[in-house]
């Protein structure tokens, strides 16, 4: 800068001695700007919401940030969705992530994410709070949800189907190859089964009871105690 050049600059001259050094700061170049980082998003680590952290704490005491555990959170959001698609029932339209959209052989389908994070995080909360070991990389792969999900999109017939399954039995996720040997009544039968334990115990006896009816009474059995009970 002139001003801090005594030799040729007369204002520089007539500064006081120190002078040169209260006005250098001012007369610095501005330091480079540069952007937060980011986790998460397009282009930085994956994320998951802070309140679902707790439920891994059997395997992650302290409930720090680990990038496995985000990763596996991130997938569960794509496979509870109709993939490809760019909206979700009750969602209206939103923006499609073509950040993570990839087709691979090994699945089938397209691997993008729509961005109704709000409708999406709530599902895959609930389903992780469910089966918690959704989210331990010790005994979960996105890779065997990803083939779970085709699996059983190619049994069930739809992909619809095969995400109404999964809500109500989200281990069925870690199942991978052995889906393979299940019929469509087993797949159906073990959501079914999931349901009624959620019920409590009240409905699962009923549903014991029902089916002891079917095994020794024959369906004309079951719809007379059905009556009976009405």
């Amino acid at each position: 800068s002139a001003l801090l050049n005594t030799q040729h600059s007369p204002v520089a001259n007539m500064l006081l001695p120190g002078s040169t050094l209260l006005l250098a700061p001012l007369l610095a170049p501005p330091p480079a700007r540069h952007a937060p980082p980011a986790m998460g998003g397009y282009t930085g680590l994956p994320r998951m919401p802070v309140k679902a952290w707790p439920l891994t704490r059997r395997w992650n005491p302290t409930l720090e940030y680990r990038e496995n555990i985000a990763t596996l959170w991130r997938d569960l959001e794509t496979l509870y969705a109709v993939e490809g698609s760019t909206s979700i029932a009750g969602g209206g339209v939103v923006r499609l992530d073509a950040s993570r959209s990839v087709k691979g052989d090994k699945t089938g389908l397209s691997r993008g994410l729509n961005r109704a994070v709000d409708l999406r995080a709530e599902l895959v909360y609930e389903m992780a709070r469910r089966e918690p070991s959704l989210l331990n990389p010790a005994v979960s792969n996105r890779f065997v949800f990803a083939e779970s999900k085709r699996l059983l999109a190619l049994k069930l017939g739809s992909e619809e189907e095969a995400i109404e399954v999964m809500r109500h039995d989200p281990s069925i996720l870690q199942a991978g190859d052995a889906i393979e040997g299940l019929g469509v009544a087993q797949i159906r039968g073990r959501a079914f089964a999931a349901r009624l334990r959620r019920a409590g115990p009240p409905v699962l006896a009923a549903a014991l009871l029902a089916a002891a009816a079917a095994a020794y009474l024959g369906p004309e059995g079951v719809a007379f105690m059905m009556i009976a009970d009405w």
